[in-house]
């Protein structure tokens, strides 16, 4: 059964619990399968060529109970995250922020600090991270860069935190509540 879930998890992409017949087409044609799958799946999960392939239909047909294909999707989103990554030249200290923010906040560090050329440009630096989370995440963050070992308490609001390595330098960022 695996497979099936896993094609109907990775074509599920919306999480919308369906799938069409031109996702699933799609599908077939990126990953280079045999377009007679497009007929079977059709045959056994869309008999009245509705065009659609619900969740309750997949797992009627299969015998399943929809919480295996959820448990399944969430193992998958797990990998799939596991798999991203911020680069090589990152390592993550302490993360409580959505994957796509952390990428913001590194994407802009690594690119803003080829422009230091001096521990004087250090002070301006941190400036316009700030600025940059603030304009683009929201009021109130705090950014810290230090060199050497730190310890550090502090209050942040749920899901607005990232602390990580890089280049020689620890880079803290999180928000505080008002």
């Amino acid at each position: 059964m695996d497979p099936f879930i896993d094609i109907f998890v990775n074509i599920d992409l919306d999480n919308s619990n369906t799938i069409t017949i031109s996702d699933l087409e799609a599908y077939v044609k990126k990953n280079n399968l045999d377009d007679e799958m497009i007929r079977k799946w059709t045959a056994l999960f869309d008999p009245n060529k509705t065009g659609v392939i619900t969740l309750e239909k997949f797992c009627d047909v299969l015998g399943l109970k929809p919480a295996e294909v959820l448990e399944k999707r969430q193992i998958i989103i797990e990998q799939s995250r596991r798999a991203q990554h911020l680069g090589d030249d990152i390592q993550v200290i302490y993360e409580d922020m959505p994957f796509a923010d952390q990428l913001l906040i590194t994407d802009e560090t690594r690119e803003r600090f080829r422009n230091i050329k001096s521990k004087e440009d250090m002070q301006k630096f941190t400036e316009q991270l700030k600025q940059f989370c603030d304009n683009k995440l929201g009021p109130l963050w705090q950014v810290a860069v230090i060199d050497g070992d730190h310890w550090i308490t502090h209050t942040h609001l749920p899901g607005h935190a990232l602390q990580f390595h890089m280049g020689g330098h620890s880079y803290m960022f999180w928000k505080i509540p008002e």
